[in-house]
C-alpha cells in the first residue's frame, strides 16, 4: 500500500522556532516520514537544517552551539531591540521611537542592521549551500514588498533564500534584486501551508505564533496601533492555519521572538504538541493510502488545490 506524501509547513516566530525541533524530533521517533517542507522565517532555518542532515538530534546541537558561541549576544547587542516585552515587532520598534535618536536614525537608514549579520549566523546553521543539496525537497517563503507577493524558492542558493525569509522589515537590511524589495515571508505568508497544496497528499501546520494579546488598558496611539496589528497578524496565520489537514500549535511561553532563554523548554512543548497529533496523522495516512489503493483501479486521481503564490 502506497503511502501519501507528507508536507510540512513551518511558520516564523524567531526564538519560538526552538518548538519545531521538539515536532521534528517526535515525527522522527514515530516513524512519520516527512516528504517536503515549507518554510518561513525561523521555520526556514529550523527545516533547511532538518532537510539538510535528517538527523533532529544534529539540528538540536546545532543551534545550541550557537546560542552558546556569543554570536547571539553580539546580535542582541547591534539590534538596538534587546528589550523583550511580550508584544509584536511593531510594538518593540515602536518603544524605540520614543528615543529622539532612533527617530532621527530611521528617517535616515532602512534597516537597524545590515543583512550579512543574519548570512553570517546562517553559514554556521546550515550545512549545505545549494536546495540541490538538500536530503528532502524544500520550499522558502520571502516577500515582495513593491508587488506585495509572496516569493517561493525551491532551487538555487539556499542561504540567500533563507536570508531573504528571515528579514525581519525595518530591523534587518532588505534583498534589492530584479526589481524587487525581498523581506520575510511572515508578512504574507507567516505559516506556509498553501505552498504545499500541490505538492503533497497531507499537510501538517506547525504554528509558533503568540496568542495571547494580554489586556488594553488606558491605551494611547501606540498601543492602539500595535494592538490592531497583533490582530491582523493572528487573523491571517488562523486562516492559513485552516488550510492545513493537521495543526500542531505548542506552547510558546508567550515569549517574544527575540527570547532564546526557553530553548530547551520550547524543544519540549513542540514535542508535546506533535505527540498530541501523531494518531490524528496516523488516521489521516491510513485513510488516504486506502482511498488512493480504491480509486487507482479506476483509474481516478485526487485533485489538489493551486496555492496563490508566485515563484522566483
Amino acid at each position: 500500500m502506497s503511502h501519501p506524501k507528507i508536507g510540512l509547513a513551518l511558520g516564523g516566530g524567531g526564538a519560538r522556532g526552538a518548538a519545531h525541533i521538539g515536532v521534528l524530533q517526535t515525527l522522527d521517533a514515530e516513524k512519520i516520514k516527512i516528504d517536503r517542507i515549507a518554510g518561513t522565517s525561523a521555520g526556514a532555518i529550523i527545516g533547511a537544517m532538518y532537510a539538510a542532515t535528517l538527523d533532529t538530534k544534529w539540528v538540536e546541537n546545532r543551534f545550541r552551539a550557537f546560542l552558546e558561541s556569543g554570536a547571539l549576544e553580539s546580535f542582541e547587542k547591534r539590534s538596538l531591540l534587546a528589550d523583550r516585552s511580550p508584544d509584536t515587532l511593531f510594538s518593540q520598534v515602536a518603544k524605540k521611537v520614543k528615543d529622539h535618536y532612533v527617530i532621527m536614525m530611521g528617517l535616515n537608514r532602512i534597516s537597524l542592521l545590515k543583512k550579512d549579520k543574519m548570512a553570517e549566523a546562517l553559514s554556521f546553521l546550515i550545512p549545505v549551500n545549494e536546495f540541490e543539496s538538500l536530503k528532502i525537497p524544500m520550499d522558502i517563503v520571502a516577500t515582495d514588498l513593491y508587488s506585495t507577493e509572496s516569493i517561493i524558492y525551491s532551487s538555487g542558493d539556499l542561504l540567500e533564500a533563507i536570508v531573504q525569509s528571515s528579514t525581519i522589515p525595518g530591523f534587518i537590511e532588505p534583498t534589492f534584486k530584479e526589481g524587487k524589495m525581498l523581506v520575510d515571508g511572515g508578512v504574507t505568508l507567516p505559516i506556509p501551508v498553501p505552498v504545499l497544496a500541490s505538492k503533497v497528499g497531507i499537510k501538517i501546520a506547525v504554528d509558533i505564533s503568540r496568542r495571547d494579546l494580554g489586556e488594553l488598558k488606558d491605551p494611547n496611539m501606540i498601543d492602539i496601533m500595535k494592538r490592531s496589528e497583533t490582530i491582523t497578524s493572528l487573523a491571517l496565520k488562523q486562516k492559513l492555519a485552516l488550510e492545513a489537514d493537521v495543526l500542531i500549535r505548542p506552547d510558546v511561553l508567550g515569549l517574544h521572538w527575540s527570547d532564546f532563554d526557553q530553548f530547551d523548554k520550547l524543544i519540549d512543548n513542540g514535542k508535546k504538541a506533535a505527540q498530541e497529533k501523531v494518531i490524528e496523522i496516523r488516521k489521516l495516512i491510513r485513510d488516504q493510502s486506502k482511498w488512493s489503493k480504491k480509486n487507482s483501479k479506476h483509474g481516478f486521481k485526487r485533485m489538489r488545490n493551486i496555492p496563490f503564490t508566485q515563484k522566483g
